[in-house]
């Protein structure tokens, strides 16, 4: 109400009441299981199967969930939850220990758990390696503090066994008042690893002491090659160095000699174990292991250092020295050639403790704890999730898989999703039956036999698989096509990337599945491998539950979430008839449209639905109460489960 206090013209904007209700997602799967890489018990999303290798490790045949992922994207899924379970204790991060000398000061570690981590390499650029800033033409010269800044490069090790700079965090500091702390820049920026500050005191990076970083050496090119080793503190062989320059006479030994010694004093100065020493080796001149080998190269070659790869795979590359040919070739006498400085980087750092994998969780890890949010209750994290997977029933014994079954299918009852159920591996045509009585939930569903597919992993044969993967990328894909209503069975919902089931099953063998609410899948002539059943697991005949079909239940949980998201604004409203009002306008709109796109059965909406909501449904004692009462009703669409076609001869022409 607008306040009155001047003589003219007042503009009042009164709220139309219109409060849109937009229908949720209906086919976002979550996979609960073993994957060698990611964070345990904790419920991300991706979006394509590209996203499960980057995050999750790609296939792993002692992962289910590898597979049923990547089903369920080849199937037509677009947006997937994985929760990573693993044997509590099993799996560790890959870490490395970084230190100023006598403490350690800094502790990375994988971002995951896994051996992942091990294909890793830190390299810590110092203080006084780095170059000085170039100040403003205007401004004095910045004071830079030698034990702040430095540079982290974490390296990963390709598939040809090659190393590529995955991340580069620059200026970094051991000050948790700076704004480049360490811990915050990392942690925030890296997907691979996490740094943690170990000690307060301590400069991390001080002259003079090198965790990874760089030795200058004042080289004088000469004739041979010098090679070796240089070991760390912990004697172990980072990578190996091999300088070689044009041919000359024998005489110039001594200045390889010299050279030699220059390259052992560089590499002291900057707190590692030179090694290298003095030997003389054939024309060929290979290196020998951990020590100097002089030999004599071909006229005309030109002279380099090349720091090549070591026993860790650490950075390699090659520097030319001399000035002919642009600056990369030099083909002068001895007694001509310059002096120059070279820069040779310090080997990238494998980790200090290994990670590891560690192995599947049990069927009560699986399970997990609603409390600690653990196993598939990570999933309570997530906003919405409407499919849920749990390929690794199918390795389990009958009992183990029964507990599992149970109580993933009163899960998916309180989070209004639907669980699709991969019985035991074991089970035949006429065991499959009688397994059917472990739930009788109505948020569940079993398909049988199962899957094979083409394992990229053991040269294209044919393994055999749980098939919830490839029917949650089924469901996805009639939903979008056609819509939540729509039996995701029939001749349209083929199985992608299954090239041949466990078992065939006839006419006759699917009579008797049926009737027991168990879905079969089917191989049929022209039209390959479909999915030919969809009910639910209390579609038994004998049961005659009204929520018997798949698609129905899944529309009515569709529905139920929908109008719970889209009613959250009447609370706390005046209950009154303007309220019911609104609350029958918006939620008539919604499911007019639902009409229209042929959710619900009848030609009206009348005869589809209702919404029902005034002072029949809230008396005046639920308003005393607090209550609002919103009775909604409509007719699903049955699926044609048997079709009768009637045929009959006529007599003909007769009068």
């Amino acid at each position: 109400m607008v306040q009155l206090t001047y003589p003219g013209v007042y503009i009042v904007e009164k709220p139309s009441g219109v409060h849109t209700i937009t229908g949720v997602a209906t086919s976002i799967a979550a996979f609960v299981g073993f994957t060698r890489k990611g964070t345990p018990d904790k419920a991300v999303t991706i979006t394509s199967f590209a996203d499960f290798e980057r995050q999750y490790g790609g296939l792993d045949r002692d992962s289910p969930i590898s597979y049923g992922a990547r089903q369920f994207f080849l199937n037509g899924g677009t947006q997937a939850i994985i929760v990573r379970v693993v044997l509590p204790g099993s799996a560790s991060s890959a870490t490395w220990q970084l230190t100023d000398g006598a403490t350690n000061v800094l502790e990375v570690a994988a971002s995951s758990p896994g051996r992942w981590g091990n294909d890793l390499r830190l390299d810590v650029q110092i203080s006084q390696n780095l170059p000085p800033p170039t100040p403003p033409p205007t401004s004095p010269p910045p004071v830079r503090n030698p034990d702040a800044d430095f540079n982290l490069l974490v390296w990963q090790m390709q598939a040809d066994g090659t190393f590529t700079v995955a991340e580069t965090h620059r200026n970094l500091s051991m000050d948790p008042r700076s704004a480049q702390f360490v811990e915050s820049v990392v942690n925030n920026a890296s997907a691979l690893i996490r740094a943690t500050r170990l000690v307060a005191s301590g400069a991390f990076g001080q002259p003079g002491v090198a965790v990874s970083g760089a030795v200058t050496l004042p080289v004088q090119p000469a004739d041979g090659i010098i090679s070796g080793s240089i070991s760390d503190s912990n004697g172990t062989t980072p990578f190996s160095i091999t300088l070689s320059a044009p041919v000359a006479p024998a005489t110039d030994y001594t200045l390889m000699s010299d050279l030699m010694t220059a390259v052992n004093n560089g590499i002291a100065a900057a707190g590692f174990a030179a090694s290298l020493a003095a030997s003389e080796s054939g024309p060929d001149g290979q290196p020998g292991t951990g020590s100097l080998r002089l030999a004599t190269t071909a006229t005309g070659e030109s002279a380099s250092v090349v720091i090549n790869a070591g026993a860790f795979g650490s950075l390699a590359t090659t520097l030319r020295v001399g000035l002919a040919n642009g600056g990369r070739e030099f083909t002068g006498a001895a007694e001509h050639r310059p002096s120059q400085t070279l820069t040779v980087p310090i080997a990238s750092l494998a980790p200090t403790s290994p990670g590891l994998d560690g192995t599947r969780g049990t069927p009560t890890d699986l399970v997990g704890s609603p409390s600690a949010k653990t196993g598939m209750y990570a999933l309570l994290d997530v906003d919405l999730f409407n499919i849920l997977s749990i390929p690794e029933t199918f390795d389990m014994t009958e009992v183990q898989a029964a507990a599992v079954v149970a109580e993933a299918a009163a899960f998916c009852e309180q989070e209004r999703a639907f669980y699709i159920v991969d019985p035991p591996s074991d089970r035949t045509l006429t065991t499959i039956g009688p397994w059917m009585s472990v739930t009788t939930s109505r948020n569940a569903a079993a398909y049988f036999p199962p899957v094979r597919i083409a394992d990229p992993l053991d040269g294209m044969r044919r393994k055999t698989m749980a098939p919830s993967g490839t029917m949650a990328g089924v469901y996805a894909r009639t939903d979008a096509q056609r819509g939540v209503w729509k039996a995701p069975a029939g001749i349209e919902a083929t199985l992608n990337g299954v090239p041949e089931l466990m078992l065939p099953i006839n006419d006759g063998e699917n009579g008797q599945l049926n009737p027991l609410g168990v879905n079969a899948l089917r191989n049929f002539p022209v039209y390959g491998r479909v999915s030919w059943g969809a009910r639910t697991m209390r579609g038994a005949d004998a049961q005659a539950d009204e929520y018997k079909y798949i698609p129905i239940r899944r529309l009515a949980l569709f529905l139920e979430e929908s109008l719970f998201r889209g009613t959250q604004w009447v609370v706390f409203e005046p209950n009154d008839e303007p309220l019911w009002a609104q609350i029958r306008l918006n939620l008539g709109v919604f499911m007019n449209g639902l009409f229209r796109q042929g959710a619900f059965q009848g030609t009206t909406p009348a005869e589809a639905y209702f919404v029902k909501c005034d002072k029949e449904t809230t008396t005046q004692a639920d308003r005393n109460l607090g209550i609002v009462n919103i009775l909604v009703g409509f007719a699903p669409l049955k699926p044609a489960e048997f079709v009768v076609l009637t045929i009959q001869q006529i007599a003909g022409d007769l009068q």
